[in-house]
């Protein structure tokens, strides 16, 4: 009842219809107000909220809409291995298959030496499929942030108020851009109330709002910036806000010229807030399964797509340079090294990525979105490892990595 009485006012506050005391939602005092108030005046909100799937996280494609289209320059993918020929020995590849089938996996992609060793799809998925990559999102965007310090639009200790005026005079204004990379803002972890609690619910604004500046604007300071490590939905969210505004160019934009067109992508979304709007980038973004494994080879080849070079290779060095608050996290990726057997997301909390053992080799590169969505990149080994599919209470991070680097060792010993 509540929802309804929501929504109606909303409607009738756009239509500019005069409206009735009794009409007004619970706990409203002030109607003029209200009207400029996201929880009643946002349409594009009420139509997310009020059109949940069944899923929350496993939306439909009719959920994205609108799309911010990452436009590609679709090439051939690279060549696979012929049976019997690949560099990763058949028994191992058919382990690593089972291992990922058991796990309801809908996508395994194994590239070792520019070769496709394994491409395997479940669960009706198929490679032309555009897959939710969830928070490998979150790699995304720093990609792109490398490019505006390379042309000169930005340095990464500026301090964001810089390019966010609106925090000009604002103790947010201080965090830097590199403490937004590297997830140490001191900026707020919203709690994250159910979904039909929408009063203060500032993360559900976040994914939901139809002004996705306002929503991100609203997060407030916590802990002093650099002190403490936290994957503060908003940090990549405020990243893309900069990029834009120090370069008069839409994060979608960059991300196709510099990256997606080069590496010979097929067309992405990321999700607009709203028709024209901005797109959310700190979430969420689809891709097909080969396009995945090929951000996945460019972090592999120091920046190279074959023989382009696409990212600067000295900025691939500086995302995976440690920071100085988190070992396991450089800048918009994660590091395998040092071993950890339960990888936290939050200081201070328990870890939520579970591994078995170390990694067998010391430069493993990560990029993950909820569920055990994951990108592995191993320079050392020229390996790229994609898997999509939900989370499975059984998930080892160590497996796929692992069991892909024996078997590469066992075919260089035979």
């Amino acid at each position: 009842m509540r929802l309804r009485l929501l929504i109606l006012f909303a409607l009738t506050a756009l239509l500019g219809l005069p409206v009735a005391a009794q009409d007004l939602p619970p706990n409203v005092e002030n109607p003029d107000k209200a009207i400029n108030d996201w929880r009643y005046s946002d349409p594009v909100f009420f139509w997310r909220l009020t059109s949940q799937p069944e899923n929350p996280f496993e939306p439909p494609d009719w959920f994205y809409w609108p799309d911010a289209v990452i436009e590609g320059e679709p090439k051939a993918f690279l060549p696979a291995a012929q049976a019997g020929v690949t560099t990763i020995p058949a028994s191992t590849l058919k382990a690593m298959e089972k291992w990922s089938e058991e796990r309801k996996s809908n996508a395994l992609i194994v590239v070792h030496k520019g070769r496709v060793q394994l491409e395997r799809y479940w669960n009706g998925t198929k490679p032309d499929d555009i897959l939710n990559g969830r928070a490998i999102t979150r790699s995304v965007t720093p990609m792109a942030l490398g490019f505006a310090v390379e042309d000169g639009k930005l340095s990464l200790d500026d301090p964001i108020g810089k390019y966010i005026t609106e925090w000009k005079t604002d103790l947010r204004g201080k965090i830097t851009v590199r403490q937004l990379a590297q997830n140490v803002s001191g900026l707020e972890v919203a709690d994250q109330p159910a979904i039909d609690q929408i009063k203060d619910n500032k993360d559900l604004c976040l994914v939901y709002c139809g002004d996705i500046v306002r929503a991100v604007l609203a997060y407030d300071y916590v802990v002093e910036p650099g002190t403490k490590f936290e994957v503060a939905q908003e940090n990549m969210q405020l990243l893309a806000l900069v990029i834009e505004r120090a370069t008069g160019t839409p994060i979608q934009e960059i991300v196709s010229k510099r990256i997606w067109q080069p590496m010979g992508g097929m067309n992405a979304t990321f999700q607009f807030d709203r028709p024209g709007g901005k797109a959310r980038t700190m979430c969420c973004m689809r891709a097909t399964a080969r396009d995945w494994t090929r951000l996945g080879l460019l972090v592999a080849n120091e920046g190279k797509w074959l023989d382009r070079q696409v990212i600067p290779k000295s900025w691939l060095a500086t995302m995976a340079t440690p920071s100085a608050n988190n070992p396991n996290f450089g800048l918009g990726l994660w590091l395998g090294s040092p071993f950890v057997a339960k990888r936290t997301y939050f200081e201070g909390t328990p870890g939520v990525i579970p591994q078995s053992e170390p990694y067998l080799a010391d430069d493993v590169r990560i990029m993950e979105g909820g569920g055990f969505r994951v990108v592995y990149a191993v320079p050392s080994q020229d390996l790229v490892i994609f898997r999509h599919g939900p989370g499975v209470p059984d998930w080892d991070g160590a497996y796929l990595v692992n069991t892909a680097i024996r078997g590469i060792q066992a075919k260089v010993n035979q």
